[in-house]
């Protein structure tokens, strides 16, 4: 009952704001699917304000998520806040979403928020937090949810060369708790490409050990990747790749491989429309428990200023 008040609501507020200048639509939908054959398929749709550029809005949405596994099913209905204000050469500023997830009847805080700043040429630091549902069907049934919260500095050392390490705790609404480090060493081999290889490092340490099998939660995790990336602003879009390859430990027992490889392409199409789509594949651990594990994804964002 309380998730219909809240759709109610926000659509009310759409309505409003399609009477007023300067608003867009946005419609998202993003598809999962990893190696347990575990689903995910979520829609979004809201009204942006005050829409003076993709860097630059305010908004409200609502979104609905199926998870799905087999014969197995539930749905996550949601209301989210939308912010960003950054400036778009650097992206320095703050980019921000905010709402309720309704989940086997109860209801949690989600969203997503990064405050970047560039206090000297050659330095910047982000402050993240993030909320959101633990995605495997024990989880969802349970309704556990996790917050994480963590601090990152990059520093440009050379014009070729960058540095980025990032520290960070996440908590589970099922009292665990991890700490999280990770880095990040950038060499720009052709600049006027904007390809890059990049040595990737991250690990974790949890103080609970027994999740109830609800997610993958070793007591120690360790993953080491390199790879190339790009980044180049082609035909109107910005197209980014990422393609990588490394190991993981897991409890300090034998490593095994991990590979990654990303695909996003963002730009404007005709009469200002805002056309984002990204591709992922990922094979390191995730949420889920079973060895060799795996996830892809795929997703689309529309805006459409009128």
């Amino acid at each position: 009952m309380r998730t219909r008040v809240f759709i109610a609501a926000l659509f009310a507020i759409l309505i409003a704001a399609a009477a007023q200048s300067q608003t867009a639509v946005l419609g998202d939908v993003n598809v999962t699917r990893d190696s347990d054959r575990f689903e995910s398929l979520r829609l979004r749709g809201g009204a942006l304000f005050d829409y003076q550029s993709p860097y630059r809005y305010a908004g409200v949405a609502a979104q609905t998520t199926r998870y799905s596994r087999s014969e197995w099913s539930t749905d996550a209905p949601a209301v989210f806040f939308l912010w960003r204000d950054q400036r778009r050469e650097t992206l320095a500023g703050t980019i921000a979403e905010g709402g309720v997830v309704r989940v086997s009847g109860r209801t949690r805080l989600i969203g997503d928020a990064t405050w970047s700043l560039r206090p000297a040429k050659r330095t910047g630091i982000e402050l993240l937090a993030s909320s959101d549902l633990v995605e495997t069907r024990r989880a969802l049934e349970s309704a556990t949810s996790y917050t994480f919260g963590g601090a990152s500095i990059e520093r440009d050392v050379s014009e070729r060369f960058t540095a980025i390490g990032l520290a960070g705790i996440q908590r589970f609404t099922d009292g665990n708790q991890r700490v999280h480090l990770r880095g990040r060493l950038i060499w720009l081999l052709v600049p006027e490409q904007g390809i890059s290889a990049q040595l990737r490092w991250r690990q974790y340490h949890s103080n609970q050990l027994d999740a109830g099998d609800a997610y993958f939660n070793p007591e120690r995790y360790r993953e080491w990747q390199g790879g190339l990336a790009m980044r180049k602003q082609y035909a109107g879009f910005v197209w980014s790749a990422t393609i990588a390859a490394g190991r993981e430990e897991i409890d300090r027992k034998a490593w095994q491989t991990t590979k990654l490889a990303e695909l996003r392409a963002e730009g404007t199409v005709r009469k200002n429309i805002r056309l984002a789509v990204h591709a992922s594949y990922n094979r390191s651990a995730g949420f889920a428990t079973s060895p060799r594990y795996s996830y892809r994804t795929i997703g689309v964002t529309l805006i459409v200023p009128f």
